[in-house]
This record gives structure tokens, C-alpha cells and sequence, in this order.
């Protein structure tokens, strides 16, 4: 079943635009006729067009820039432009505007109406006055079922005969009728799916309105608290201002005062300025000596830091050291284990072997025997040096452990000092006010030099 198509023809022509609206309505389509370009412009502002029929020239507007605003509203619209003679310039005009055919009728619309078909329908049949095939079989079948002939029999009588035509047309008439009913049902379902994406755009457009409204509402919101705030800037700045002037006036009060009494004030003055730089002086060798003071601590720091890392280097020597000698240990022990095992073998084989042996002198010498017993002698003199010596590693260790334990704890003591003295030195210097002049005070360098002690006996 093909859709109904919707056609917006534009013509100048009061006649020759009603010819083409009932050729058009005839063959099924739906009809837009306009004769002015902007009504038809308006018109595809609310309405998708399938073809757009547009006659050249046109009244206030040329075609081809009727064209190329109807292109910018619907780009996909198929147009077919009616020229009174067709020539080079237009053609290639109308290609240029994206026009899809040029046709110059001179009054043969039966052209038109069949290059419309051909543009809207492919595949509909060529000829718009008669039935489709698929009309006929299905009158056909009708008049099979009421009784009838069927198409291309003839019947009894010429009464019937004509009847049966007038039946056929009727049924004819009726099919396309459903038709186009049904075409008109989809392209108003198409119109309404139309209406109902305009009508989510313009839901949209509120939406952003809405959204635009409110943003506008925020900043005038905004614009007050600004205001506000302003105001309340201008009221802090002329109470600054009046406090100024109040201090204007209480330091001229005071300039006064000490005009009057400016001898004693310019001697007690002279007296601190004298006790501030002395202890100016004093201050800037106090930082003068903690500078080089922090210099040789932070010096310190690497000598230790680099004795910890022996330390730590020794201590793992240390470890492998007394793995090695507890692995040689447990060596020994097995040698021995050993030692003694071969000589209870030895003791057991001399027995067994004097024995059976009753007719020998016990008091002879066996050669065998004698071996095994000096080597067994020679092994046990062999571990019991291995005991000696390892006893005396152990004995060194010992001692190496101890002293690393100091040189540990002698670290671990210079490390506090220097904490002590860091921390001290971090300590801000404040110097004191210059009225009323504290009393002097002398500076000693004890601190350092028990720092000096300090660090001297953990050297040693």
C-alpha cells in the first residue's frame, strides 16, 4: 500500500496552478497550493513536505532563492522546477540550488503528473486514470464471491453485463477510497509524530527559558548582595577615615606634648639608643657564634650519620660472623659426635676381636688397632684446638659486640645533644624593647663549651 505523498506546488498561475492541484489530488497525493513564496515558506514551517512543485518566475521572489529557503527549512524535500524553456543557465542553476529535475511542460501536464509519479512513487504503475492490478483482483475476488463473473468472461445478457461493470467500477471507486484513507491515517500519524517532536523542541525551549529566567533571577540576587556589601565597604571606609582623622589629631596632641618636654626625653632617648645598640652588638656575635655553631653540629650530624652507617655495617658483619662460627660450631659438635662414635666402634671391634682369640697373648700389640686409636687421639687433639680457637672468637666477638654497644650508646648521646642544640637554635632570638632599657647583661659561651666537652669525651 503506497503512503499518501504531500506536495507544496507554488505557481503564479490562478489556472494552471487549480490544473495541477486536481491532477495532483487525483493521483493520490495531498495538495498545498500556494501562489505567493511566502505563504508557502510559512507553510513548510509547519508542514513536511514529501516534493515541492515551484513554477518559474515567481511573484516577489525569485524561484531559485524560494529554493534555497525552502532547502535551509526542509533539506531533504525533493524540487521539481517548471521552466517556460528550458535552457543551459537554468539547468545548471537549478543543479547548484540542489534542485532534483527541470521540466519546461508548455501546458502538457500529463509530463508533469508523470515525472512527480516518478519522483514520489518508483514503483507505482505509470497510469493514473486506470486501476491498479492489485484494484482488480481484489474487485475480482469480490464479485467471485458475490456470484458474479469474473474480469474478461462474457456474460449471458447485456443487462448483467452492465451491471456487472457499474459493480466493478463502484468497487473500484471504494478500494481507492480505502486507500487514500489509509494513506491519509499514516500521514496523519506522521504529522502528529511531527507535532509531537515540535512540541518536545518547544517543551526544550521553555525548559531553557525556564532555566535562563532563573539564572537572570541569581544574578540580580547577586547584583543586591553586591550592592550590599558595597554599601557596607563605603560605611567601614568613612569610619577608617574618621578614625584616621582622630589619630591625626591625637598625634598632633602628642607632637606637642613632646616639644615641652623634650630635653629629658632627647637624653633618656640617647641613653636607650646607647644600651639598644650595645646589646645590638652583643646579639648580632650571639648569632654570629650559633651560626657557626649550627655549621659544626650540622657537621657533626654527617660524622655521625656516617658512624652509624659503619655501625650498622658492622653489625651485619658481626651477625654473619656469629652465623659462620655457630654453623662451625654445630660442625665441630657433629665431627665429635662423630669421633666418638667411631671410637666406640673402634673399642667394640678390639673386644670382639680379642675374644674368640683365647690362645693369643693379651699383651701383644695389634697394629690395627694402634692405628685407629692414634687417629682417634690425633682427632680429638684436632677438637679440641678447633674448641680452643672457637672459644676465643667467641671471646673476641664478645668484646666487638661491647664496644659496639658503646659506640652505639655514645651515638645515641650525641644525637640528644644535637636534638638539644637544634632545637635551641630554632628558638627565636627576641630583642628587647628599647623603653624602658634593661639592665646589661653579660654573655658567656659556657653552652658551647659543655657542648664542646660533650662531644669531646664521646670522640674518645
Amino acid at each position: 500500500m503506497n503512503s499518501v505523498k504531500k506536495v507544496l506546488l507554488v505557481h503564479g498561475d490562478p489556472a494552471a496552478s487549480r490544473t495541477l492541484t486536481l491532477l495532483l489530488a487525483g493521483a493520490g497525493n495531498y495538495v498545498r497550493s500556494c501562489a505567493q513564496p511566502g505563504a508557502a515558506l510559512e507553510a513548510a514551517h509547519g508542514e513536511w513536505f514529501d516534493l515541492a512543485l515551484v513554477a518559474d518566475p515567481l511573484p516577489e521572489m525569485s524561484s531559485f532563492g524560494f529554493i534555497e529557503a525552502l532547502k535551509k527549512l526542509q533539506p531533504s524535500v525533493a524540487v521539481l522546477l517548471l521552466v517556460n524553456q528550458l535552457e543551459l543557465p537554468a539547468v545548471i542553476k537549478g543543479i547548484r540550488v540542489a534542485v532534483t529535475d527541470v521540466l519546461a511542460p508548455g501546458g502538457d501536464w500529463a509530463v508533469v503528473l508523470q515525472r512527480v509519479n516518478a519522483i514520489l512513487q518508483p514503483d507505482r504503475p505509470s497510469s493514473s486514470g486506470e486501476a491498479t492490478p492489485a484494484q482488480l483482483a481484489e474487485v475480482e475476488a469480490i464479485l467471485s464471491e458475490a456470484g458474479g463473473e469474473a474480469v474478461g468472461v462474457a456474460s449471458p445478457g447485456a443487462g448483467h453485463g452492465g451491471a456487472a461493470n457499474d459493480w466493478r467500477a463502484e468497487l473500484v471507486r471504494l478500494a481507492r477510497q480505502r486507500d487514500s484513507l489509509k494513506s491519509m491515517v499514516e500521514r496523519l500519524a506522521q504529522e502528529k509524530t511531527a507535532l509531537e517532536a515540535e512540541l518536545k523542541k518547544q517543551l526544550v525551549q521553555q525548559t531553557d527559558v525556564a532555566r535562563q529566567r532563573t539564572e537572570l533571577a541569581e544574578v540580580r540576587s547577586e547584583r543586591e548582595i553586591v550592592a550590599a556589601v558595597q554599601a557596607a565597604v563605603d560605611e567601614k571606609a568613612r569610619a577608617v577615615a574618621e578614625a584616621r582623622e582622630a589619630l591625626a589629631r591625637e598625634h598632633s596632641a602628642l607632637a606637642a606634648e613632646r616639644a615641652q618636654g623634650r630635653p629629658k626625653a632627647e637624653v633618656h632617648r640617647l641613653k636607650a639608643a646607647d644600651a639598644l645598640s650595645d646589646e645590638r652588638q652583643l646579639l648580632e656575635n650571639k648569632r654570629a657564634d650559633l651560626r657557626a655553631e649550627e655549621v659544626r653540629l650540622r657537621e657533626e650530624a654527617v660524622k655521625v650519620r656516617q658512624g652509624q652507617s659503619r655501625l650498622d655495617i658492622d653489625r651485619r658483619q658481626l651477625q654473619e660472623d656469629i652465623d659462620l662460627l655457630r654453623e662451625q660450631e654445630t660442625n665441630l659438635r657433629a665431627y665429635e659426635q662423630r669421633l666418638r662414635s667411631m671410637g666406640a666402634a673402634a673399642e667394640a671391634e678390639r673386644v670382639q676381636s680379642a675374644a674368640p682369640r683365647l690362645s693369643r697373648d693379651p699383651f701383644q700389640r695389634d697394629a690395627t688397632l694402634e692405628a685407629a686409636w692414634t687417629r682417634l687421639d690425633r682427632a680429638m687433639d684436632m677438637l679440641e684446638a678447633e674448641r680452643r680457637g672457637f672459644s676465643g672468637e667467641k671471646l673476641v666477638l664478645r668484646e666487638e659486640l661491647a664496644q659496639l654497644k658503646a659506640m652505639q650508646e655514645a651515638l645515641q648521646q650525641r644525637e640528644k645533644i644535637l636534638e638539644i642544640r637544634e632545637a635551641q637554635m630554632a628558638t627565636p632570638v627576641s630583642v628587647p624593647p628599647a623603653d624602658p632599657v634593661p639592665p646589661r647583661t653579660s654573655f658567656t659561651h659556657a653552652p658551647f663549651k659543655v657542648a664542646k666537652a660533650i662531644f669531646t669525651s664521646s670522640r674518645k
